[in-house]
This record gives structure tokens, C-alpha cells and sequence, in this order.
């Protein structure tokens, strides 16, 4: 935590740095759906037993993230911590060279100031993009900052379980293996190439690596629907199908697989649905080879709680939140600056997730 005491005494400075408003950029992140989504003549529909032996794995590791932003007068901080649970278990912070904290201003910065504070918190915080050069100021999309400080996490952790040597292990990562916003198809969009740039960074460092995603909320998702010619999101087709084609009772069900291509990249998709009575969770395991996503499909479904979560992810996404919710409640005890009224609703959140 010495680096976070360092950072704090950075903030007395930040009164040198205020400039004029401007307006934030707007970008769309929602999942986008003008990609190239195929699942021709392969589709399967059934009990998780139907795929058969798809291979064996020795431990399972599960990988979360969790963000927070407080706002403070002039500036907001964004603090992302990161766990990795299994028979080994690491944390960001805790991990060297890893950038876990951003900060944007709210109105345009003072570039000679800024060069000093670089310089004193570099090591572990970002005050501008390392993609695109751009300082994170007032114009700078908030969500795009978050992202960007979430990737550097993430990436460190996933070279962390490389770094481990565990062989036949299986990595269970929080959300899509990569993502794809909407933002990706507007090629006169800045946002596009820092996107992309994300979607890089993830398939370089899982390249080679025993790893799914899991993607938990599909309210919004349609590369199913879309593949099938329906309009309505993947959560209601999955359960619409998986009833139609199982009935009731209390089982795991499969979906898929479909592939999603983005550019040069592809990954692979399997929906699992959960069934307990008349309640149904419906989670998109994700990976960057076929067989990959039907092994990561086939765990996901032994691994599941009652929530419908992965028990894997479910102990990482606890770690990292209580963690972030401990560096949230000490950043805004020691900070010179004032919390707005966002900030302070963000401390409160964090003191919930303390006293729970």
C-alpha cells in the first residue's frame, strides 16, 4: 500500500492542473451485432451429457476483477483490483508491474504539470491512455478509462497463472474471452482502435493458454438470436429452447456452438442453462478454440451454484470486490480532496460491502 500513500500525496497537487470544461466523448460499448456470427448446420440443444468426453482438466482457477470510481472535485479516481483463486492465488494489487489505478480530470489538464505527476505515479496509475497518448481528461469517455485500467489488470493476472506452470489446469475468467462493443464497426472512431487494441492484448496473452470466459448477463445479448434469424435476446431464446426441447425438472443444458468473428480474431461460443424448477440461469462460456469452449462449456456446468455463477469465479469476484471495497474506504479517508455526492454514494457502497 506504500504506492497508494504515494499517490495520495500526488493529489495535493491536483489544484495546479484545473482548465477549462469540456464535454466527454460519447461512444456505444454495447455488445455489438454487426459481426459475423455462423452456427450452420452444427447446432446442439441438450442435456450438458450430450457433448460427450471432451477432455479432462486437473484444478480449475477462477479470475475477476472489480472497479470502482470516486469522484472528487476536479477528478476521478478509478480503482480496479484483480484476484486469481485456485491451488495458487494472487492479487492487484499485490503483483508487481501492474497498473491498477486511473485518474481523469474533468476539465482539460495542464500539460507541463501533468509531465511531474506521470513521472511520481507511473508505476501503478495511468493519467492517460498507453493506446491512443491521450490524457484521461474531461473529454476522455469515463467508461473507456475504466476499460483500459481493467485490461492492464486482468492481462497481469492472466500472465501470472502462465507463469505458473500448472499444465492441464483450467482458467474460468470473468466476462467474454474478448470483448466486442459496437464501437469496433465505427472505423472513424478513435475508441475503435483502443478497442481493438484490448481485444489484442487478451488473445496475446491467452494464446496457448487453457482459458474460457464467462459471460453472466445477457439481457442485452442477440449473437444467438441473430445467428438463428430470431429478435430477441440470447437469455430469453436459450430458455425458450432449452424448455421447448428438456421440459421442467432440474438439470444443465447446453446450446451452441456459434462462432463469432471480429476482424482478424475468432472465438467460440456454448450457452449452459441451469435448470432448478420453474428458475433457469443462462451464462455464454466463451474461448479462442472450439474444442476449448466445449471443455470450458462442460466445467462451467459442474461448477455452477444455485446463483447460476461458477464457484471459481464466484470466490474470485468475492476477493476482488472486498478488496476494492478496503483500497475505496482507505483512498477516501487520506485524500486532500473533497468527494462529490457520486463519490460519496461509491464510498457507501464500499463500506456495505465491508460490514457484509
Amino acid at each position: 500500500m506504500r504506492e497508494l500513500f504515494g499517490f495520495v500525496r500526488a493529489l495535493e497537487r491536483l489544484r495546479d492542473f484545473v482548465g477549462e470544461f469540456i464535454p466527454e466523448d460519447s461512444i456505444d460499448l454495447s455488445e455489438g451485432d454487426q459481426f459475423e456470427v455462423s452456427c450452420k448446420g452444427e447446432l446442439t440443444t441438450g442435456r450438458v451429457e450430450a457433448l460427450g468426453q471432451v477432455g479432462s482438466v486437473g484444478v480449475v482457477l477462477g479470475l475477476d476483477s472489480q472497479s470502482s470510481r470516486l469522484r472528487f472535485e476536479g477528478v476521478d479516481v478509478y480503482v480496479v483490483t484483480g484476484a486469481l483463486v485456485g491451488p495458487r492465488n494472487a492479487l492487484v494489487p499485490g503483483l508487481p508491474n501492474a497498473h491498477w489505478l486511473g485518474l481523469r480530470f474533468r476539465f482539460r489538464a495542464n500539460e507541463e504539470a501533468l509531465k511531474g505527476l506521470e513521472g511520481e505515479i507511473g508505476g501503478f496509475a495511468l493519467v492517460r491512455s498507453r493506446v491512443l497518448g491521450r490524457v484521461f481528461d474531461g473529454a476522455y469517455n469515463e467508461e473507456a478509462v475504466r476499460d483500459e485500467v481493467r485490461t492492464e489488470v486482468e492481462t497481469r493476472l492472466v500472465e501470472e497463472f502462465r507463469g505458473l506452470g500448472l499444465g492441464d489446469a483450467l482458467l474460468m475468467v470473468d466476462g467474454p474471452i474478448f470483448p466486442t462493443p459496437r464501437v469496433l464497426t465505427m472505423s472513424d472512431n478513435p475508441y475503435a482502435e483502443l478497442y481493438m487494441s484490448f481485444i489484442q492484448r487478451r488473445v496475446e496473452a491467452l494464446r496457448g493458454v487453457r482459458a474460457v470466459g464467462v459471460v453472466k448477463r445477457l439481457g442485452q445479448s442477440t449473437y444467438l438470436a441473430k445467428c438463428l434469424g430470431f429478435g430477441v435476446d440470447d437469455d430469453t431464446l436459450v430458455k425458450n429452447q432449452v424448455t421447448r426441447s428438456l421440459g421442467g425438472g432440474v438439470y444443465t443444458a447446453v446450446v451452441g456452438p456459434i462462432t463469432i468473428r471480429v476482424g482478424d480474431y475468432t472465438k467460440y461460443c456454448w450457452y449452459v442453462a441451469s435448470r432448478l424448477g420453474n428458475s433457469m440461469s443462462v451464462v455464454r462460456v466463451e474461448a479462442l478454440d472450439r474444442d476449448l469452449a466445449m471443455l470450458g462449456a462442460v466445467y462451467v456446468a459442474r461448477t455452477m451454484g444455485l446463483d447460476g455463477v461458477p464457484i471459481p469465479i464466484r470466490l474470485a469476484d468475492r476477493l476482488a470486490r472486498r478488496l476494492n471495497a478496503g483500497i475505496t474506504n482507505l483512498l477516501a479517508s487520506l485524500a486532500p480532496l473533497r468527494l462529490t455526492y457520486e463519490g460519496l454514494e461509491e464510498l457507501n457502497k464500499a463500506l456495505r460491502e465491508l460490514g457484509g
